[in-house]
């Protein structure tokens, strides 16, 4: 019996025979004994696979049906989620669903401003957005959205644009004896708006302390003590705490993925991944291949976003020109939509001094 269990083979335990050291010595001792404990094992067993049977079966669609309908039916109150960008949200059929999203580029395409620019939307609508923000300091995910905001109320109102503030600009106190009222009342003016929303933000820091087990944690415990889903947001999931230390970056990444999937998958609600690239330059075309330990990443998301410098993979693209264009103009690739259109592409207007990305 101890070996069917270490090979992880089911079965019932069986002994008719008692206290007696085998078979034929319950036989000699009691044969009407033994002949009933047999018949009642048999039964047993046959209990157990009826048992079995039935569980086996329960796995059918047919099984599921009802189920089915009542979720088609709980889905009215539980409506698709804007990214607050228009075109985007076109290609996306409407917004976010449950699933697991992942956005990916290179460095400076501004793929955590995007996304933090995209949490900040989706709270202006009402929604709770849980960030775990693995590299920056929340001051500095709080300064990103402050300084986009000087940006937008500054076009807004056709004012100088040379007054909106950089994220730097807004953090370094010195600074501030030098600006002119102007300047002081768009950057109170600018915190006033974050405020306004910043209670549906909720922003982990960490250093390698966050893995996705504590992820789950953090969703269960918002939900506990707010009644709401939130949305969250993973920046990013290359440097999420590894399951286990001896795995390589493939595995503890691919085990990474699977577990967020599992997140939205429960908890109905979609999950953002900031992913990193392999060896890849501003040149090249932005593929599937270019995300980094891809194979979960490839093969489990829903929706595969990438970012690249607008043209990148043309003949006559010269990247260096495109970098320094202001503002400079980034393409979002949808490289995979389990629900949808691959292949379309948005053209952004990315103004990275003031963290704000603008729909062409």
């Amino acid at each position: 019996m101890e070996g069917l269990q270490r090979l992880n083979i089911p079965h019932l335990p069986f002994k008719p025979y008692g206290e007696h050291k085998d078979a034929n010595e319950a036989l000699q001792a009691d044969r009407e004994a033994l002949k009933a404990a047999i018949e009642e094992a048999e039964q047993i067993t046959d209990e157990a696979q009826d048992a079995e049977r039935a569980a086996y079966l329960e796995t059918s669609a047919a099984h599921h049906i009802q189920g089915f309908i009542n979720g088609i039916t709980k889905s009215v109150d539980t409506p698709l989620i804007p990214t607050g960008f228009n075109k985007l949200d076109a290609v996306l059929d409407g917004g976010l669903y449950e699933g697991l999203y992942i956005v990916g580029a290179i460095s400076s395409l501004g793929k955590t401003t995007l996304i933090t620019q995209m949490a900040d939307n989706i709270a202006q609508n009402g929604n709770d957005v849980l960030i775990f923000s693995l590299e920056m300091a929340r001051a500095e995910l709080m300064a990103k959205s402050i300084s986009r905001h000087t940006l937008e109320i500054t076009l807004a109102s056709g004012g100088d644009t040379q007054n909106a503030k950089t994220a730097r600009g807004i953090t370094t106190g010195k600074r501030y004896k030098g600006y002119s009222p102007a300047e002081t009342k768009l950057i109170q003016e600018a915190i006033t708006a974050y405020r306004e929303y910043a209670g549906r933000i909720f922003i982990n820091e960490g250093m390698g302390n966050i893995g996705a087990a504590r992820v789950r944690e953090e969703v269960q415990k918002h939900i506990s003590f707010t009644g709401k889903t939130p949305i969250v947001i993973i920046d990013y999931l290359q440097i999420l705490a590894p399951y286990n230390e001896r795995a390589t970056d493939k595995q503890n990444t691919d085990k990474a993925v699977f577990d967020l999937k599992r997140i939205s998958r429960e908890y109905k609600t979609p999950v953002i991944g900031v992913s990193s690239f392999n060896r890849a330059s501003y040149k090249d075309e932005v593929a599937m291949e270019a995300f980094k330990e891809s194979g979960a990443i490839e093969y489990s998301s829903d929706v595969l976003i990438g970012l690249q410098l607008a043209g990148a993979g043309d003949k006559d693209f010269n990247a260096t020109i495109e970098k320094q264009r202001s503002p400079r103009n980034i393409e979002l690739v949808i490289l995979k939509n389990r629900n949808g259109k691959t292949g379309d592409k948005l053209i952004f207007k990315y103004y990275p001094p003031f963290n704000y990305f603008m729909e062409n």
